[in-house]
């Protein structure tokens, strides 16, 4: 398999939500909780946490603060950003 190439990587010690199906940014500093679909769009977001640093927060609990803020990008009519941390 070939090996993908983004244009850029984060490492926030925070969890990271990225944007699937995008090649512009990757988090590989990040294990994989699952994945949440926007309600409004169906966008989808790889959810997970630092794998050095963890997190105080379920990926459940994660997972619906995330939903607010899509649903906030959609309220203010701005596109989901590729790459969203939320501090826990």
């Amino acid at each position: 398999m070939a090996h993908l190439k983004y244009k850029s990587a984060v490492n926030p010690l925070c969890p990271v939500a990225i944007k699937a199906g995008q090649m512009e940014v990757h988090a590989p500093e990040h294990s994989t909780w699952g994945v949440v679909s926007c309600d409004k769009c169906d966008d989808k977001f790889c959810i997970g946490p630092n794998l050095k640093h963890g997190s105080r927060v379920t990926d459940a609990t994660w997972a619906k603060m995330l939903a607010a803020v899509l649903a906030e990008d959609h309220a203010k009519n701005r596109p989901h950003a590729n790459s969203i941390e939320i501090p826990d």
